[in-house]
């Protein structure tokens, strides 16, 4: 999860663990960056509206490199317009969530994202 507001990535970070989800968190742009590279996460949310690099930047960075194209991205931001929620999705983005969000919608619009990137995953025996 990536948010620069410190409320909002605790109450998610508490609710998705709840839910059965590992969470890592970066609150920039960059941080999330160098997140993806090393720990390959199975889902990435990200708020659009950072200090320094935006989340539209970072969603475009992350197509560049082969280990982090194909994570799932879900924006979760303030930002409404359609005009922006089309760019987001354009560039590679697999859904996006205005703010505010309910908890139940969130958790369901992560689980489906993530589905076919862990319906590939090798099960251990």
């Amino acid at each position: 999860m990536v948010d620069d507001e410190p409320d909002l990535v605790v109450l998610l970070e508490e609710h998705l663990t709840q839910e059965g989800f590992e969470v890592l968190t970066a609150g920039a742009g960059m941080e999330a960056i160098s997140m993806a590279r090393s720990e390959k996460p199975d889902l990435i949310l990200l708020d659009v509206m950072m200090p320094g690099v935006s989340g539209f930047d970072v969603c475009n960075i992350l197509q560049d490199f082969p280990e982090t194209t194909d994570i799932p991205v879900i924006f979760l931001t303030a930002v409404a317009e359609t005009k922006r929620k089309v760019m987001g999705l354009n560039l590679g983005a697999d859904d996006y969530i205005t703010k505010p969000f309910d908890l139940h919608e969130l958790t369901a619009r992560v689980q489906a994202a993530m589905r076919p990137r862990l319906s590939h995953q090798p099960v251990s025996s």
